[in-house]
């Protein structure tokens, strides 16, 4: 809210004592006058000081928030929000029909979604003063979700929720019914939290890295909190039995339970959560050594609406209880398994053949080093609507993975293949001519990448995040020859090209200008950029990291993308020299890569006999290119997969372009919590020479 929104609210205040009992005479004066207030009548103002004190005014500080941020978090249900007040629905009790006036003949129904349409809180206060039955209804809205997005706002509430709930005009703990305290985690406290203590119509309660909280204070706020849907804890120290027995208790419409890093749950939580939520859909339990096969069965048996499981580094898990999970969860759309050695091809071997998981979208198997091309072979024949894969750190994988990917064809999106060794410049090849709707792709520490799969993903025009951290044999050549076809209004906005050593200034500034999106540049361990005048402009490290790993972090994001090209941008015009590559190419330097580009502000010619040479080694990159390309055709053969573009035919990436339309049926369904939800990615699977790991924060 603005200022003077916010001092007009506070000036309204006058009191924090419940309203005293006013005199008979003045009471017979007032039943006398209507109940409609204006909001800008003095009248109103007073019967909103008298009545209401100044609680609400505190915990509404800032209240100009925009109440439709979150389009599934207010799900209007009329019949709870009218019962909750008392008004069941009805009008005016006593009060014949005929002697209301229009405005108040409007069914509470019809009140509240008119309400609810209205998109800021600063809007909706001003409402209060028009009369008692308004205001019942208006305060439910505003408490329904506090605002808690920055410390002044915690301040506010807990001064409200301190008091004494007879001393306030509402209590407002029933109102609430979404609470996130995610963006004030590190004021948090078990103390904070035990003040919403009595909730009993929450819903969901969001604790992301609220790492401060005691399981005391967690199972207090529980209690007796039977509509509660949704719990997320991920970040929270102190997950163990007490808290899952308490949501077994107290929550069985449970739906949503992320539990990240529970370790100290033991069997006797986990029995209690597939015993009493019947009706949970997502669970995350990563990092549980208590986990055992048993327990995946219960949770099949009991809990058939899951669609997302996520068992990362759960590592008694087997062949076993997962085979029940694929054939026993008709609606799994999401399903990880990281870290696991027990998960084998014996897995995939063991679904029947007819098996068809058409609501499957998102598969991870990272680290389940197992895992062969035969089982992702038989992954892609029995979902065929995968949108997101991911298979870093899966070693056996080859091109032969890569192929049946391919078979995805617009479906895949997603495509996580870091350290994947094997894997070369013709499974890209064949993956990028078949997937043309690629938006990210990761494909670190895989060495034997070169220029040619630079080329070749330059073609994805729906492309916004690229990995490519050490993919060592990337040069100054490819990111010239990737820019050139993607064109200069570019959709990127990640880009990670840490540790690849061969890079110079020239292609990242040819980078930067064609790729006004672009929001994060990692170029940690890249020589040319390790300068104090660059280095200015990057992000601090993590807090962490040793000394040595310090020295080498070079990550731009937000702002600092943007001083970074202009800083360049600068460089470049006041001193070219810096910019003229060092770098051998079959045996010839490769000089002034940025005024072979047509970019606008870039006029410096290239000296014929230099630029004879780098026309010659651009000929040769593009007839091995073409080469490869025929053997991916050969490969694929005339299955109708492979979409041919022209070699060295930049290519127009445009918004026009690139306005598909979004696919049919159940194509249009979007990948959930790709979160954050919310979310941190874990951009470097950087392997044991190189001790440096970023995070790449969204």
């Amino acid at each position: 809210m603005d200022s003077d929104n916010e001092n007009s609210v506070a000036s309204s205040a006058s009191s924090l004592q419940a309203p005293a009992p006013l005199p008979q005479q003045q009471q017979q004066q007032q039943q006398q006058q209507p109940h409609f207030h204006y909001q800008g009548s003095r009248h109103g103002h007073r019967h909103t000081r008298r009545h209401f004190g100044d609680e609400l005014d505190v915990a509404l500080m800032d209240d100009d928030i925009d109440m439709q941020s979150d389009g599934s978090d207010f799900n209007i249900n009329t019949t709870d929000l009218t019962l909750n007040n008392g008004l069941n629905g009805t009008l005016h009790e006593g009060e014949p029909m005929a002697e209301l006036g229009p405005i108040r003949k409007i069914p509470t129904e019809v009140l509240l979604l008119i309400f609810s349409q209205i998109s800021h809180k600063s809007e909706l206060v001003p409402l209060l003063r028009v009369c008692k039955r308004w205001s019942n209804l208006i305060v439910e809205l505003l408490w329904f979700r506090p605002s808690l997005m920055t410390s002044r706002a915690m301040s506010g509430l807990q001064q409200v929720m301190s008091m004494n709930p007879n001393e306030t005009y509402w209590n407002y703990r029933p109102f609430i019914r979404r609470l996130n305290l995610s963006f004030i985690y590190e004021r948090v406290d078990s103390d904070f939290l035990n003040l919403f203590e009595g909730c009993y119509n929450l819903e969901r309660l969001t604790l992301v890295n609220c790492s401060r909280l005691s399981s005391e204070s967690i199972c207090n706020v529980l209690q007796n909190c039977s509509k509660l849907q949704s719990i997320d804890m991920t970040g929270v120290k102190s997950i163990d039995d007490d808290i899952f027995e308490a949501l077994g208790q107290n929550c069985p419409r449970l739906q949503g339970l992320y539990a990240p890093g529970c370790k100290s749950v033991t069997r006797r939580g986990i029995s209690a959560i597939y015993n009493s939520c019947p009706m949970l859909k997502r669970m995350k339990l990563s990092d549980n050594l208590s986990l055992t096969d048993e327990d995946l069965w219960c949770f099949v048996n009991n809990c058939k609406s899951l669609i997302e499981v996520d068992v990362h580094n759960c590592v008694n898990l087997t062949n076993d209880s997962l085979i029940t999970l694929f054939v026993g969860l008709e609606q799994l759309r999401e399903f990880r398994i990281s870290q696991n050695m027990n998960v084998t091809d014996q897995l995939f071997r063991s679904i029947p053949e007819d098996a068809q998981f058409d609501r499957l979208r998102i598969i991870d198997f990272t680290g389940c080093t197992q895992i062969t091309d035969q089982s992702v072979e038989r992954i892609v024949q029995a979902a065929p609507r995968l949108r997101n894969v991911v298979l870093s750190k899966c070693t056996m994988v080859t091109d032969s993975s890569l192929r049946s990917l391919a078979r995805l064809g617009k479906n895949l999106h997603y495509v996580h293949l870091g350290h994947c060794t094997h894997i070369t410049d013709l499974g890209i090849i064949i993956l990028a001519r078949s997937c043309h709707r690629l938006q990210y792709i990761d494909l670190a520490c895989c060495q034997q990448l070169t220029n040619n799969s630079l080329i070749e993903l330059a073609h994805l025009a729906r492309l916004r995040r690229i990995g490519l951290v050490k993919c060592l044999n990337i040069t100054d050549l490819g990111i010239h020859n990737f820019v050139i076809r993607r064109g200069h209004d570019d959709t990127l906005e990640r880009v990670h090209l840490s540790y690849c050593t061969n890079l110079g200034l020239s292609p990242i500034l040819d980078l930067l200008r064609a790729c006004p999106r672009l929001t994060h540049l990692s170029l940690t361990g890249i020589r040319a950029f390790l300068r104090p005048d660059i280095l200015c402009y990057c992000r601090e490290p993590p807090s962490d990291f040793n000394e040595h790993q310090r020295a080498l972090f070079c990550v731009f994001s937000g702002q600092g993308v943007r001083k970074l090209r202009e800083f360049l941008i600068n460089l470049y015009e006041t001193r070219p020299e810096e910019f003229n590559s060092t770098r051998l190419i079959d045996g010839q330097p490769l000089v002034n890569l940025v005024a072979g580009i047509p970019i606008r502000g870039f006029p410096v010619q290239i000296p014929p006999q230099q630029a004879q040479g780098q026309q010659q080694r651009q000929q040769q990159q593009d007839n091995f290119h073409a080469g490869l390309m025929d053997r991916a055709r050969r490969q694929l053969g005339d299955n109708g997969l492979f979409n041919g573009f022209g070699i060295g035919v930049p290519m127009n990436n445009n918004n026009n372009n690139i306005a598909e339309v979004q696919g049919d049926g159940q194509g249009q369904v979007q990948q959930a919590r790709v979160e954050a939800n919310q979310d941190v990615v874990m951009e470097a699977n950087v392997d044991a020479d190189v001790d440096v790991v970023e995070v790449d924060s969204e």
